[in-house]
């Protein structure tokens, strides 16, 4: 099997985005002090347009993959809110919108994907 095609199935694995989501409730739900140091919304944009990529490979449903990504992204917010503070979590809005923008831009690699034929 071609390291390509071998590329794709992984990719297209449910499990794989399953997982993926995940990892981003565990990292999310973690103290910040436990995570390393680096730009938040960075990292928040990163995780969530990977998470999309995914969920779009999987699933190859764009509605549903950005409406559930960025309800997904804002959810994650509420609970970080709802965390005890000794996690030094909060709820940010700045971060729900680096989220939606990770979807977006997760999205369109996908759809990038598709025009070039690297799918």
């Amino acid at each position: 099997m071609k390291l390509k095609e071998l590329a794709i199935k992984f990719l297209e694995n449910k499990y794989l985005a399953f997982v993926i989501t995940l990892v981003i409730f565990v990292l999310c739900t973690m103290p910040s002090e436990q995570l390393p140091k680096g730009n938040d919304k960075t990292a928040h944009f990163v995780a969530f347009a990977g998470c999309a990529f995914c969920w779009q490979f999987a699933f190859k449903n764009y509605a549903k993959t950005l409406i559930l990504g960025i309800i997904y992204g804002i959810l994650i917010e509420f609970w970080q809110g709802s965390l005890p503070t000794s996690f030094h979590r909060s709820f940010d809005w700045y971060d729900a919108l680096a989220d939606g923008i990770g979807v977006l831009i997760g999205l369109f690699l996908f759809y990038l994907s598709t025009v070039f034929k690297i799918k």
